[in-house]
């Protein structure tokens, strides 16, 4: 039974890790913002570290077990495989650290990112030692585990720390209708990381308690994230069409049946106008105008504005 909820378990956070990578994605493909690209690399780079730290170590300490390896070797290769993930937790933090420049639309030097980069590559090297050492390591290998565990939520401490400063430092940058909208998004970033820190706290616990733990420590991204979503509209300008072509407007037109009202639909998203910029003038729903771009995407094939624009563009 307590595989089998491992298995529901693993197959929920690989879901919530695919579905937060596709919300980041149709963010990239809807808005011309940095902020949206750092903010997809992140997730990337996040949920690969969380799925080979997190299910890596289970799955090889259940394939150790079933073979018949020694305790030692069980420890070694078990605690070591985290460890291995630390490249991708780098790449992670430093695409949060340049999110919150982008969010305020502040520079970021490549310097600054090429330290943090060697910083991280110190720590894996370090922690790698201290796995690989000596005789005495590898015993204490759960004790090196929990350390590696207080590393990990607390540099995402840090460097919570340091994007909220640079988002107090900067708000008067910010534009007055966007400035609270930025605030709440960080608000949600710091309940996501108590969130992951109490999943991570409890590591050790019995056994029916790691399952939740480890999907509450998946799920800790999805109201940040999900809040982006929701108010993208207002936080982001959309892609326009560079240079709209319109004959090729009016074949796409004709070869995929697009009604009068959907032409004029995608007339505005042209012009990169939100959703309810559109539906303003227009004169019709939000709702109405989401239904108009879903039938959009469906008649010609597509599920992005990105890949509609590119289609009219000269």
């Amino acid at each position: 039974m307590l595989s089998l909820t491992f298995i529901v378990v693993f197959v929920l956070c690989f879901a919530i890790a695919i579905i937060c990578i596709l919300i980041g994605h149709e963010l990239v493909n809807t808005y011309k913002s940095a902020f949206c690209r750092s903010y997809f690399y992140y997730l990337i780079a996040f949920f690969v570290f969380s799925l080979y730290a997190v299910w890596g170590q289970i799955g090889m300490q259940a394939l150790l077990v079933a073979i018949h390896t020694t305790n030692d070797v069980e420890i070694l290769v078990t605690h070591f495989i985290p460890v291995l993930g630390m490249p991708f937790f780098g790449i992670a933090m430093i695409m949060f650290l340049k999110m919150v420049f982008d969010l305020v639309e502040a520079p970021l030097k490549s310097s600054a990112l090429s330290f943090h980069l060697i910083i991280f590559l110190i720590i894996a090297t370090v922690l790698g030692g201290l796995y690989l050492g000596n005789k005495e390591t590898l015993l204490l290998g759960k004790t090196i585990s929990f350390y590696f565990i207080l590393l990990i939520w607390g540099i995402e401490f840090l460097y919570l720390l340091f994007f909220t400063g640079i988002i107090v430092r900067h708000q008067n940058k910010v534009p007055p209708e966007k400035r609270k909208k930025v605030l709440q998004f960080t608000l949600l970033l710091v309940t996501g990381l108590l969130l992951r820190g109490v999943s991570l706290a409890f590591y050790e616990a019995v056994s029916w308690m790691l399952a939740p733990l480890i999907l509450l420590y998946f799920i800790s991204h999805l109201m940040a994230l999900w809040y982006i979503r929701q108010q993208s509209d207002r936080l982001f300008a959309p892609i326009g069409a560079e240079q709209p072509n319109t004959d090729k407007k009016e074949h796409l037109y004709q070869k995929y049946r697009i009604t009068p009202r959907e032409q004029e639909v995608i007339e505005q998203l042209c012009l990169g106008k939100t959703n309810q910029q559109i539906a303003d003038t227009l004169f019709i729903s939000l709702q109405t105008v989401k239904d108009h771009t879903h039938r959009i995407y469906n008649k010609v094939g597509i599920n992005s504005r990105m890949k509609l624009l590119q289609m009219v563009n000269d």
